[in-house]
């Protein structure tokens, strides 16, 4: 399956062409500006071949994001993959979720801000997306921190983590118009992460 987040051209299969044209003209005009009639004209189909695939503009979209946010984190996981040491794979997975967000700005406005409050179940797969996150955040501390520290404490943490790195997005890549460095923003996100982890196995005196 061809990628959406890095694709250059039309796609040939009829969905993989809506979603495509989706994704341009949600990132260009904005979700709610953009109508079917726009989707299908700009994707050579008919309106017939949309529904085959789409109960309506709001399924694209939670489809669209899905997709999306597979392409996001698997980047993200593989980046993570080529470091040795906990401390540099969380640098690298950070620091590569910044640069996506960096480079497809429009695409990281659409799926962080953007698409807020579109509908519910555009909500449940945001929900979803974030737990994801969360998950990615988990397994690469999990080796590391299990038998030490609780698995719920882990995952409260990961999940944490993973707000603070959107708003960081949101605040500094997507809302901001000055140039991101993205190693400092990785680096001061990373000493965040590895804190916050590291913090859990501090052991707090009794009362």
């Amino acid at each position: 399956m061809e990628s959406l987040l890095f694709a250059k051209r039309m796609p040939k299969d009829a969905r993989q062409k809506l979603l495509y044209v989706a994704l341009r003209l949600f990132t260009e005009k904005g979700f709610k500006e953009t109508s079917i009639l726009e989707m299908v004209e700009a994707a050579r189909v008919s309106k017939t071949t949309f529904y085959n695939f789409f109960r309506s503009k709001e399924e694209l979209l939670v489809q669209l994001f899905e997709r999306l946010v597979d392409e996001v984190l698997d980047e993200v996981r593989k980046a993570a993959e080529q470091q040795e040491k906990v401390a540099y794979k969380a640098f690298s997975g950070i620091r590569r979720y910044i640069e996506l967000c960096t480079d497809r700005v429009t695409v990281a406005q659409l799926l962080l801000v953007a698409s807020v409050g579109v509908s519910e179940e555009v909500e449940l797969v945001r929900r979803k997306a974030h737990r994801r996150f969360a998950d990615l955040i988990y397994s690469i501390v999990r080796d590391v921190l299990s038998g030490t520290v609780s698995e719920s404490d882990l995952k409260v943490v990961a999940q944490a983590m993973v707000g603070a790195i959107n708003e960081v997005v949101i605040q500094n890549v997507i809302t901001s118009k000055q140039e991101v460095d993205l190693d400092r923003l990785a680096r001061m996100l990373n000493r965040i992460v590895v804190g916050s982890f590291s913090s859990l196995l501090v052991k707090h005196p009794s009362n």
